[in-house]
């Protein structure tokens, strides 16, 4: 069955709504702010915010959870998230992970002395937590969670179909795919070779456009060499 993909730019990141045949759910929440857009980009397509099956939070980072309490009280929906996230998003803040460059360094520092200010939300108590993966095919989908950490404690990724929506264990801004914040990068690239020995072809960042599995191998074959 085909997918229908649709990004709505949700502050820093993309959320993605994803539909197939009658069926549809959200890759993350966005940041603060933004959850009547997301609501909008659902409902506009002649979808019912009451139909809404979940919200898969790949992380709870504030541009990802944002606002993931005002669309479960729109929807009514379900929240799933990893069980080591779980924490977070009831306090309503995760710190912010560590740089792998100058500049990702100088921001995460600026970000951890802010605090709440910079990387606070609403808080949350998530409905469906899960350790090393989960199955969708309670939903009505042929599809999987799987632990993707590195990025964050409990990072996640779903795969459907022939693609994967990977939060920021993956990027694509300016050229680059390798994340400029994780804090264990060695566990990243553990996550990588999980993602490509999925049978896929795409991708999906948070942040910037798809990227072809070519690309990504092509990364971590010139990361993993260097490690």
């Amino acid at each position: 069955m085909a997918l229908k993909i649709i990004p709505i730019r949700a502050g820093a990141a993309h959320v993605f709504l994803v539909i197939q045949e009658e069926n549809f759910f959200l890759v993350d929440a966005g940041g603060r702010g933004y959850a009547n857009k997301v609501a909008k980009a659902i409902t506009s397509l002649g979808l019912q915010l009451s139909d809404l099956k979940f919200i898969f939070l790949t992380h709870t980072h504030y541009d990802h959870a944002g606002c993931a309490a005002k669309l479960k009280k729109m929807s009514g929906t379900k929240i799933i998230v990893h069980e080591s996230e779980a924490v977070f998003l009831r306090n309503g803040d995760q710190y912010v992970p560590a740089g792998t460059d100058t500049l990702a360094k100088f921001i995460s520092g600026l970000g951890r002395l802010l605090g709440k200010a910079y990387s606070g939300y609403p808080q949350i108590e998530p409905d469906i937590i899960f350790s090393d993966s989960l199955s969708l095919e309670s939903f009505g989908f042929e599809a999987k969670i799987i632990s993707t950490p590195g990025h964050t404690v409990g990072s996640s990724s779903l795969v459907i179909d022939n693609v994967v929506f990977a939060g920021d264990t993956l990027f694509n801004i300016l050229g680059k795919v390798f994340p400029p914040f994780a804090n264990d990068t060695n566990l990243l690239l553990k996550s990588w070779e999980l993602l490509l020995k999925e049978n896929v072809d795409w991708y999906y960042p948070a942040h910037g456009k798809r990227i072809s599995k070519s690309v990504v191998q092509k990364e971590f074959d010139k990361r993993n060499f260097k490690k």
